[in-house]
């Protein structure tokens, strides 16, 4: 995933203070201790930084490391690398006199756990504003959600952890985007429910030329088109969709878009009044005629 649905600026506590570390996961690893960027070392040194914040709290013994960096084929001398790397990180990124803040790497019996105390992590960021989006949604606090879930979207700039190898950085790669994508449907559903349907074209529109063949972001981005009093490009975004599912795929587009389609060419009136929330596995309960009942929101968790 490269860029962000229409990028924000800002982040939730991001101050002044010149002593205060944030780490940045999103894009290429970064971390800085107010203004200043500091120099993280080679890229394995970098993806064993990238592992430890991937787990926060949690102990990840050598051999987890040598998993997550190397897989099943590692050099001989792996463990002397995650030493070297953990002495060069600690030296980085400890709390010193004159700094302040910082970031520890502590060792116990199970294995190495990072504490980054007051640091600001970007990820954990996101996650938390996601998470609390959902959990309005789930209590029908549907303002609130759109909020929080806005927010949590301006905090992703990028893929996580780019350019860095690894078989855990591949696997969390894809586990975040994915979230990230889920995030943004339930944002998109609620900005439609909300009745800011101009506002949600424009993320639609960028999530469709991202993701060409996800179609519940082409079914948002066509209902959104209608109700903005564009209902022709609404068709057009459906007609380009099928030439390329036909050419790429060989099939039709699913039965929710081709049954949104054909309520587009009759102009159906109830498609103003229908409710774009729904609850994850139902296949298409905006389908309906009637308004679909508020859904239960969850929030997904990590694989293992």
């Amino acid at each position: 995933m490269s860029g962000v649905l229409l990028r924000g600026h800002g982040s939730e506590g991001a101050g002044e203070d010149p002593s205060k570390m944030a780490i940045r996961l999103f894009g290429p690893l970064q971390a800085a201790r107010g203004p200043k960027l500091l120099e993280l070392g080679a890229p394995r040194q970098r993806a064993l930084l990238a592992v430890l914040l991937l787990r926060p709290g949690l102990e990840t013994g050598v051999d987890q490391l040598i998993e997550a960096l190397w897989g099943e084929e590692y050099p001989a001398y792996a463990k002397n690398l995650i030493q070297k790397s953990v002495s060069g990180l600690r030296g980085l990124l400890a709390p010193g006199p004159a700094t302040g803040g910082g970031v520890l790497i502590e060792w116990s019996g199970g294995g190495y756990r990072l504490d980054v105390g007051d640091a600001e992590v970007d990820l954990y960021v996101y996650e938390r504003l996601a998470a609390a989006g959902i959990a309005a949604a789930r209590g029908g606090e549907i303002l609130k959600a759109a909020g929080l879930l806005d927010q949590a979207r301006t905090m992703s700039t990028g893929p996580l952890v780019e350019g860095l190898e690894g078989p855990m950085m591949e696997r969390e790669r894809l586990y975040r985007q994915e979230r990230f994508l889920a995030d943004m449907e339930v944002l998109a559903e609620l900005e439609l429910e909300l009745g800011r349907h101009r506002y949600a074209v424009p993320l639609l529109h960028y999530a469709v030329h991202k993701y060409p063949l996800r179609e519940r972001f082409v079914w948002l981005l066509m209902l959104a088109l209608y109700r903005s009093d564009r209902g022709n490009e609404a068709l057009v975004v459906y007609a380009d969709h099928r030439a390329r599912v036909v050419e790429e795929l060989g099939t039709e587009p699913g039965p929710a878009l081709r049954a949104l389609h054909a309520r587009l060419l009759l102009q159906d009136p109830q498609l103003m009044l229908l409710s774009t929330v729904r609850e994850d596995g139902d296949a298409a309960p905006f389908l309906s005629s009637e308004p679909a009942p508020r859904p239960s929101f969850t929030r997904r968790v990590p694989f293992g």
